[in-house]
């Protein structure tokens, strides 16, 4: 296993080149976050084969789903620290900001997550997922924004993704191509199982 320690990247995307550990860039707009802000992209990478480590279908989940509420559960992620880590992430797409979508953090598992959906957006805008641990932005789980980006499935140190891709001429609305990927908790980092493939990522992270 591959670890690249304190990775960071800068929240400036698509006129800028984007430096990362592991990403995927926002596909239908993009904007420039402050000159001073960035984020740490949190996840490490597994050297294996991308056949043996991309997930084609869901596994299993062996705790709950993808829930929304906030609750006032001790080991909740806060609200200063959501709205922090909100600050951090470049916009979607210029004079757009980020709404908060699903979430767990209110289950005290040991990752969590809040989902950032394009306000006023599609389902091809761009989204971003922030993990969370013990309460304490971790980073994000990929250095761009993706779109046909959703929760599919967690457990207590992990959290299953799915990505959706353009496969030919079908519509926007309507993606055919799908690869699952996992984000998991090891007892001081977050490992990315599996690999995004270029038609996700478009080649840009």
């Amino acid at each position: 296993m591959k670890t690249f320690a304190n990775s960071t990247f800068s929240t400036r995307i698509c006129t800028t080149a984007i430096a990362a550990s592991i990403a995927a860039v926002a596909m239908t707009g993009c904007g420039t976050a402050d000159e001073g802000n960035s984020v740490p992209v949190v996840t490490t990478l597994t050297e294996t084969d991308v056949s043996a480590t991309t997930i084609t279908s869901p596994p299993p989940s062996t705790d709950n789903p993808a829930t929304s509420p906030f609750s006032s559960a001790t080991c909740d992620v806060d609200t200063v620290t959501i709205d922090s880590a909100i600050a951090q992430i470049a916009p979607p797409m210029p004079g757009v900001g980020w709404v908060e979508g699903d979430s767990n953090v209110n289950t005290c598992a040991s990752l969590t997550y809040v989902t950032l959906d394009t306000a006023g957006g599609t389902v091809s805008s761009p989204y971003q997922l922030l993990l969370f641990h013990d309460g304490e932005f971790l980073g994000t789980g990929t250095s761009c924004n993706l779109s046909y980006q959703t929760v599919a499935a967690t457990a207590d140190d992990r959290i299953d993704v799915r990505y959706r891709y353009l496969v030919g001429d079908e519509p926007n609305a309507d993606p055919q191509g799908e690869v699952y990927v996992s984000y998991r908790w090891n007892g001081s980092g977050v490992d990315m199982l599996g690999d995004l493939p270029e038609a996700v990522t478009r080649g840009e992270c």
